[in-house]
């Protein structure tokens, strides 16, 4: 594969579509701006601090596109007979064998594939993004039940059983293949998520439940998880719905709509301003149960508050940016970093989860695209991440760090950590970087024609020019790079 700066350096525009005028030269970086890292940074982070962990061979999978689940910290295939030695001592990290890859990871790697393309526009890396998908749609989708296998040996399923695999688990086998739909808009590859999100609603969601169950079958069925119905958003509907063609644009709205109430109605807590990650267990409620943490919080609101955009629900809006409000304060710590969670004795946990992390400075960014006082916080947050939650020598993010910046250096990726909360905090932090500052954001796409509808990510956004050139290996495709403004 071609380095990611020789690639780029070899591409020369053929066709320029000017959608708009340019944005008046010498405009003043706002205020609220001034003191972040530039959007530049933002692509240089993903470019140097992220990407060399994920395009080292060991990384690709044999075949390419069969991505491994663990790696050490260095990149490396894990050797179970010498394993590096945060392999030795994984903590619950490592529960099936080396010679298993979770279905839900290897999409997210995927994922962060296609962000990287989108952001870098080396079409090396949309071949890999390609690559993870195309091995996932011909071993772990199943044209006979419509679902997806959690987790695959030598590329066959290896359990569980159809109906007894999770909502979550199969939401997240959507985020590779939606964020290379939002990409290509490849038709064969939206047929294949459309008919796995009609698995997920007509089997899991129970209409007399009030929710998306768990499993369907099994010990596990009356368990009520706030990610059965959350990752359903931010994993595929979000990006999706707004350029999804009719009817499924109207059908998928309806469904944002109904899971946002669910959210609301069934797992928000006015008393103690969070969502409880479960219901009706003897804990639920308490601080340290399982998901009861700001981050669950702050995606909960972030998609709430995208959804009421995108809907035009001025109600949703208010509901979700009045409780970030909230939680943000709430989780700034003194140093100005983020904390973690409420604890037991009334104070924050101070130690740093990278998603938790990611998911507060996300919140944080996008409530500044209308209240520029939110990102305040981010002068000291966005720092604090490069500089501690980076992994400056082994490349990616650490999973945790203590509340005084020292990293635990445990498994970089394993079962439930891969590319997807670095790569979508890199591309968020960039696009509404920009927006604060008022600059154009540049994004790439890979159409083989101009789409009536594009959008920057999960925001919406005036498209300004977009510059087409080859794309190696897309037969039928164009790279085209898209400017936008105005991002709200």
């Amino acid at each position: 594969m071609a380095s990611v700066r020789t690639a780029r350096a070899a591409w020369v525009p053929t066709l320029a579509l000017v959608l708009s005028a340019a944005s008046p030269r010498g405009t003043l970086a706002h205020e609220a701006a001034r003191d972040l890292p530039s959007g530049e940074r933002w692509k240089e982070h993903l470019e140097k601090d992220l990407l060399p962990f994920w395009t080292v061979p060991d990384a690709l999978g044999t075949p390419r596109g069969n991505f491994p689940t663990y790696r050490c910290n260095d990149g490396r295939l894990i050797d179970p007979e010498r394993p590096c030695p945060e392999a030795r001592d994984p903590r619950g990290l490592m529960k099936e064998g080396l010679d298993e890859q979770y279905v839900r990871m290897m999409s997210r790697q995927a994922y962060f594939y296609g962000v990287a393309y989108h952001l870098l526009g080396d079409p090396a890396l949309l071949e890999l993004a390609r690559d993870g998908v195309d091995y996932l749609r011909r071993h772990a989708l199943e044209p006979g039940t419509g679902s997806a296998a959690t987790r695959l040996r030598d590329g066959e399923p290896a359990g569980p059983p159809d109906l007894e695999r999770t909502a979550q688990d199969l939401a997240y086998a959507q985020v590779g293949m939606a964020m290379y739909y939002y990409l290509t808009r490849d038709p064969e590859v939206l047929r294949d998520i459309v008919r796995l999100k009609h698995h997920i609603f007509e089997d899991y969601w129970d209409e007399g439940f009030g929710m998306m169950r768990w499993t369907v079958r099994g010990e596990d069925r009356e368990r009520k998880e706030l990610v059965a119905q959350l990752d359903q958003v931010n994993a595929y509907l979000l990006l999706l719905t707004p350029i999804l063609p009719e009817p499924e644009r109207g059908q998928w709205k309806a469904d944002l709509v109904r899971i946002a109430g669910v959210l609301r109605r069934r797992f928000f807590s006015p008393k103690e301003h969070l969502f409880f990650g479960t219901l009706d267990t003897p804990v639920s409620e308490q601080p340290g149960a399982r998901h009861n943490d700001f981050g669950h919080t702050a995606k909960a609101l972030w998609m709430t508050e995208r959804i009421g955009r995108l809907v035009g629900d001025p109600d949703l809006v208010a509901f979700a940016t009045r409780e970030a409000d909230l939680l943000l304060r709430r989780a700034e710590l003194k140093d100005g970093s983020w904390g973690s969670r409420p604890l037991a004795s009334g104070s924050i946990d101070p130690g740093k989860e990278w998603w938790i992390y990611a998911e507060l400075d996300q919140l944080s960014a996008t409530r500044a695209l209308t209240d520029r006082e939110k990102a305040r916080p981010l002068a000291k947050t966005y720092p604090f991440w490069l500089k501690n939650m980076v992994d400056h020598e082994g490349h990616e993010v650490w999973g945790f760090v203590a509340g005084d910046g020292t990293p635990k250096r445990g498994l970089k990726i394993h079962l439930w950590k891969s590319g997807y909360h670095s790569a979508e905090h890199a591309l968020v932090s960039y696009l509404t970087t920009k927006a604060l500052a008022d600059e154009p954001a540049t994004l790439y796409y890979a159409f083989s024609s101009l789409p009536d509808e594009v959008r920057p990510y999960y925001f919406a956004g005036k498209m300004r020019a977009a510059v087409t050139s080859p794309l190696p290996g897309f037969e039928g495709r164009q790279r085209f790079e898209v400017t936008f403004s105005g991002l709200r």
